[in-house]
């Protein structure tokens, strides 16, 4: 660990750039953990972002996350029990209030909304004694606070480790880290 954090830092500090809409695309994995009294326990989570700085000091994105809840739902309806599966997706627009402190290293706070879509699997059976699958969907909005950093390793890339706190009927708590790219002002 010591060595790669020494390698690390021995790499020339590019920095990242004062441009405005200059682009990032980023992709993310990791933990997450919440949702209220009945905890889901601790899922992988994968994310994804894409956005636009509109100066050195904010950044607007487009994010998408990916949580699988088990058992779970973001609303309580139907029993727990005779939920086979349920998959949660959250899209959101965020704004990243970035704090540049050196050339490598800026981190940042999240202030953001979104849309979660629970896409729920059930099992129910009926008075007859055949099974029934059932495929329904829930939606909630939502609220999304935290931070991170961007570590810049190259010109134009480097990590994101962030945390990111879903507050919504439930609240669900994302730790991921995860690649980014800058792309040039006018990229499109």
């Amino acid at each position: 660990m010591l060595l790669a954090a020494a390698w690390t830092l021995a790499i020339p500090a590019f920095g990242q750039s004062g441009e405005s809409e200059q682009g990032e695309v980023s992709a993310r994995a990791g933990v997450a953990w919440g949702g209220g009294t009945s905890s889901m326990g601790t899922q992988p989570a994968v994310a994804g972002s894409a956005g636009v700085a509109f100066s050195r000091y904010g950044m607007i994105l487009l994010d998408v996350s990916f949580i699988p809840l088990g058992q779970h739902t973001i609303q309580g309806w139907p029993v727990r029990s005779s939920v086979n599966r349920s998959y949660l997706l959250d899209f959101g627009v965020d704004f990243h209030i970035r704090i540049p402190i050196k050339d490598r290293v800026a981190p940042y706070a999240i202030v953001g909304t979104g849309l979660l879509w629970d896409m729920v699997r059930q099992s129910t059976v009926t008075a007859a004694g055949s099974s029934i699958v059932n495929h329904y969907s829930q939606f909630n909005g939502a609220l999304h606070t935290g931070g991170g950093v961007r570590y810049y390793i190259g010109e134009l890339w480097g990590i994101r480790p962030e945390i990111k706190v879903i507050v919504s009927k439930q609240i669900y708590t994302n730790i991921s880290c995860g690649v980014f790219y800058n792309l040039p002002a006018g990229w499109p």
